[in-house]
């Protein structure tokens, strides 16, 4: 593989690593920018390697892909829409099922042991198994379906990029570009076609599927949390809450619940739901 392509790697960890600094000092606006430049590289090494496991790569990138996600998505819902569909792509090429779940059982069984480690920053060199892969590709499709929005008529996986299809694009920099907004338009095969409303709840179905399967096949395998369904698990309980308390059921002070509710990042009520 030539010099300039093996360089990407390091470069990009580089990338992350500053980032990572960048939101320790309370510098979100500079952290994206750092993260979006690894992901560049991550993108660039992917693209032109060539006769190597590109797997760890595209985890990685998957992975950073992410963490830049998450953080663009209080600010920023495109860029953050974007990027998670970035990391989908990236997860989805370096899960060994590519989206099968029935195949997770035969995956865990015959891709260990095969030599792969991590680059990600904080894992370097710890074994790249199955699960992880598996377990990365089922956290992209939390990600993605958590900025989906609900309605039926929104275009997202329509007129998309689905993962894997199209011809290799060259080297340059126009075909860098072309291979970027590729990414960034990504979706899944199974959804392909699908309105806003059904990608995000085939997304979901299909997180939900890969998990059970983990926890069914290795189940000494921790897959870590699902920051966004834990999310969605407290509103739905503050919301709740808020009824109870609007309803004379529960001790009358609305106020401080709705204000929990605010800091868990929903709202009290959705479109048309309000009480009566």
């Amino acid at each position: 593989m030539p010099r300039t392509v093996d360089r990407y790697v390091p470069m990009a960890l580089q990338f992350w690593e500053r980032g990572r600094r960048y939101e320790d000092q309370g510098r979100p606006v500079l952290a994206s920018r750092s993260y979006t430049r690894g992901l560049g590289c991550f993108l660039s090494y992917v693209k032109l390697a060539q006769d190597v496991q590109l797997a760890p790569a595209y985890y990685a990138f998957g992975t950073l892909g992410r963490e830049l996600a998450r953080l663009l998505a209080p600010m920023h819902r495109l860029s953050a829409l974007q990027n998670a569909r970035m990391a989908l792509a990236a997860s989805h090429l370096a899960d060994p099922t590519r989206g099968q779940a029935g195949l997770i059982r035969r995956a865990v069984r015959d891709d260990r042991g095969r030599g792969m480690y991590q680059l990600t920053l904080d894992r370097r060199r710890l074994e790249l198994t199955p699960e992880v892969r598996i377990a990365g590709a089922a956290d992209a499709r939390d990600l993605l379906a958590s900025l989906l929005g609900t309605g039926p008529t929104r275009r997202s996986a329509q007129g998309r990029w689905p993962i894997g299809s199209g011809a290799r694009l060259g080297r340059g920099r126009r075909a860098y570009w072309q291979e970027k907004k590729r990414y960034m338009q990504a979706v899944l095969p199974s959804c392909a076609g699908l309105d806003e409303r059904r990608e995000r709840a085939r997304l979901r179905q299909e997180a939900d599927a890969f998990f059970a399967e983990l926890r069914r096949v290795a189940p000494g395998f921790d897959p870590g949390p699902r920051p966004e369904r834990e999310k969605e698990e407290v509103q739905r309980r503050l919301h709740e809450e808020v009824r109870r308390r609007l309803e004379g059921r529960g001790d009358p002070a609305p106020g401080e619940v709705l204000e929990r509710l605010r800091r868990a990042g929903g709202e009290p009520f959705g479109k048309g739901d309000e009480p009566s």
